[in-house]
């Protein structure tokens, strides 16, 4: 569960700015918000801004500080993605922190990172009005590496001594230490990393749900689950369905060498299922040895009342992106997951990401958060949202750097219209618009 993120001089972000879920006093939506002992955080949120003012951006952000943690090291430098309208950034790092929730308990990790090399890296756990714990610090001083732990963790001389060879030589300086956690085995730093490559979920323009399939085909709720939600929706799909055909008639020209590899592939632990086209929506998986390629159909009723089938990679755009959504749905209510979508939308109408989006938001039950960038104004709907849930993202004009800010500054009444006011520019946010007719379009040769 994300509680806050921080960023700062890395892409359009000069200063640290923040981003948080944190609730406020509303009284509206009272069941937007997981109440966490003493941390209140909101179930969502939406960022609007105009084009190039830097709401992907953010997402990068946190996607970048998730890709390192997963692969615990920086391969190359960062320094192309430092701030670059401030000359002076070109000497500083670039800073990433992130404070987020695990049964009930909230963490803070961070890292500076210069060229490829990380300055400084922390892991603390949280305490709400009180002072926060350590478990990590980890600095260069005078160019030598300083790692400090909390007391518990080095008790023996074991341990004492592990310290001082990550000190040395075993955590190298393009390395985080969170991704040492097979050597160090400290359960906080190991639930950390699972947190944060697990819990948090990015969702591009362009992702595809690789997982879809794969569950709808062994999973009956998540099918029915599935069906239950593109049918609530007006795209003329009265259900989805699978079909499965043997790999040696899907693939008659394959050699029996690459056939083997393949379900050896997929007789490994981690060998679930091969995506053959996320595109077409279509998978291999085993089933009693014997591989089996599985495709996604929709099916539509005809004039007389008979399904009709169709492939999944001839339906709209439209479509297929809201099929995209339904494990997204279908978490939300399941784990303590954290989704982040940018531009959710992308290829959907303006009516359907309504529906959509109320749909999620009316649920009572949701137990994970539902991030997303959008520029469709027709969701800015107190109705739909809390003021805290609503942020906005501006370029600075005289530095060219992202600001963020939420609704709630503004202290608005509930019965504002906030679409109308956001369209006129009230809260900022939206692209700034010359006069058209400087550009001369009716001249000749134009």
């Amino acid at each position: 569960m994300l509680i806050r993120f921080t960023v700062s001089n890395f892409l359009s972000f000069d200063e640290e700015v923040e981003f948080n879920m944190i609730a406020g006093s509303f009284k509206t939506h009272k069941h937007h918000v997981h109440d966490i002992g003493k941390i209140k955080v909101l179930k969502s949120a939406a960022i609007y801004g105009a084009n190039g003012a830097g709401k992907s951006n953010l997402i990068k952000a946190i996607e970048f500080l998730q890709e390192l943690v997963v692969e615990g090291q920086i391969d190359r430098s960062i320094d192309d993605s430092k701030f670059k309208l401030n000359p002076k950034n070109s000497e500083k790092p670039s800073t990433l922190e992130i404070e987020f929730i695990i049964k009930k308990k909230s963490y803070l990790y961070g890292f500076a990172i210069d060229g490829r090399t990380v300055v400084e890296e922390w892991l603390y756990e949280t305490v709400p009005n009180s002072t926060d714990k350590m478990i990590f610090e980890r600095k260069f001083v005078k160019k030598k590496q300083r790692i400090s732990f909390a007391s518990k963790y080095k008790k023996s001389k074991k341990e004492k001594l592990l310290i001082e060879l990550m000190e040395e030589n075993l955590l190298l300086e393009n390395e985080l230490l969170i991704g040492k956690t097979d050597t160090l085995k400290i359960v906080e730093i190991s639930n950390a990393r699972e947190k944060l490559e697990k819990g948090l979920v990015i969702i591009s323009p362009k992702s595809k749900a690789a997982d879809f399939l794969f569950n709808f085909v062994t999973q009956k709720d998540f099918k029915n689950f599935s069906n239950q939600t593109i049918s609530s929706f007006d795209t003329g799909i009265v259900e989805l369905a699978s079909d499965h055909q043997n790999f040696d008639s899907f693939f008659p020209n394959v050699d029996e060498e690459t056939r083997s590899q393949l379900v050896s592939q997929l007789e490994e632990p981690d060998g679930i299922s091969f995506l053959v086209d996320p595109d077409k929506a279509t998978i291999i998986t085993l089933k009693n040895g014997e591989p089996l390629v599985h495709s996604l159909n929709a099916l539509h009723m005809d004039t007389e009342g008979n399904l009709i089938s169709f492939p999944h990679n001839i339906l709209s755009d439209g479509t297929q992106r809201l099929i995209d959504f339904i494990p997204l749905c279908h978490g939300l209510q399941s784990a303590d997951t954290t989704f982040v979508i940018d531009e959710i939308d992308q290829s959907l109408h303006p009516t359907l990401l309504q529906s959509l989006v109320k749909k999620i938001m009316l649920n009572e039950n949701l137990k994970g958060q539902f991030i997303f960038t959008t520029h469709e104004s027709i969701l800015l709907d107190m109705k739909v949202f809390r003021p805290d849930e609503i942020w906005f993202v501006e370029k600075d004009k005289s530095k060219g750097a992202t600001q963020l800010y939420s609704l709630s500054e503004f202290k608005p009444r509930y019965d504002l219209d906030i679409r109308k006011g956001y369209l006129q520019g009230r809260f900022g946010a939206i692209p700034f618009m010359a006069d058209l007719q400087e550009l001369n379009w009716d001249q000749d040769g134009v």
